[in-house]
């Protein structure tokens, strides 16, 4: 059961605390906003497009609306964590020819370098900056919005600031099992072809079982959950470029449109036709 501590919710910018005392299994998903995670306390991986973290207090992970991400629990101990959820259209009148804010979120390797570890955290203060921001949506003073985004924007600089310094550290402390990376890339690279484990397993020298063990191992998610989830995403894109449906599901390697209609209402809850755009 979990209980909401701090909740506010805009179009484009909402943020969440919430505790749970008895936590289950977070499945695969992604959102259409990004997203900064900030850990408080549990007992969890939080896996990205491949990649594992293991998580300690003020940790922060950021994702961007292209990473799956899924979250598995080691034990039932007690939950606690913030959220904030944004579009990039929220700070989009800030941004400027020279300086993008959103660098650290979009520019990455899918999976790659998600962490700002605690040390980092505290020591830019982006627990206090965080905490500014709540302060802010409890008030109702006519300033307080223009306050909030003003607090939100020195977080995201700040952020820059870390990945600027520190994105080769952050590479350094992972170690990616070299395998799966390649299988991920090729995976994403080649959505629209007919991807099986016999295949996989050709391509890479490795034994389909076992690439399957070691995919769940290393990924959170077995192959053909990670293709179907990605092939999905992918159509979302065509669709709201003016795809059809059908020419949508071709081109991210479904064989037949009943197939396609039912994984994409699985995994987005809606039809196809409500995302596209004519």
């Amino acid at each position: 059961m979990s209980t909401q501590i701090q909740r506010y919710i805009s179009k484009q910018f909402s943020m969440e605390h919430k505790v749970t005392d008895s936590p289950e299994e977070i499945k695969t998903h992604l959102h259409d906003r990004y997203e900064l995670f900030y850990f408080i306390s549990g007992d969890l991986t939080y896996y990205i497009e491949g990649q594992a973290y293991k998580l300690s207090p003020n940790d922060i992970v950021i994702t961007n609306s292209r990473e799956l991400h899924r979250i598995v629990f080691n034990s039932n101990v007690r939950y606690e964590r913030k959220y904030i959820q944004f579009k990039p259209e929220y700070i989009s009148a800030f941004q400027t020819d020279d300086y993008n804010m959103l660098y650290p979120i979009e520019n990455r390797k899918l999976g790659f370098c998600n962490k700002i570890p605690a040390e980092e955290v505290l020591e830019y203060k982006i627990n206090e900056l965080w905490e500014q921001i709540e302060q802010t949506t409890q008030e109702a003073s006519p300033e307080s919005q223009i306050m909030m985004k003003a607090i939100f924007i020195q977080m995201l600089i700040t952020i820059n600031k870390i990945f600027s310094k520190y994105n080769h550290t952050y590479t350094d402390r992972h170690k990616y099992d070299e395998k799966i990376v390649a299988i991920l890339d090729y995976i994403n690279k080649n959505l629209e072809e007919k991807i099986s484990l016999d295949r996989l397993q050709q391509k890479f020298y490795v034994n389909k079982y076992y690439l399957c063990h070691i995919f769940k191992l290393n990924t959170g998610f077995t192959v053909i959950e990670y293709i179907t989830y990605k092939r999905i995403m992918s159509a979302i894109e065509l669709l709201m470029s003016g795809t059809p449906a059908l020419d949508a599901a071709h081109a991210v390697g479904f064989g037949d449109y009943s197939t396609f209609y039912k994984a994409f209402r699985h995994i987005t809850g809606f039809s196809p036709k409500q995302y596209y755009r004519k």
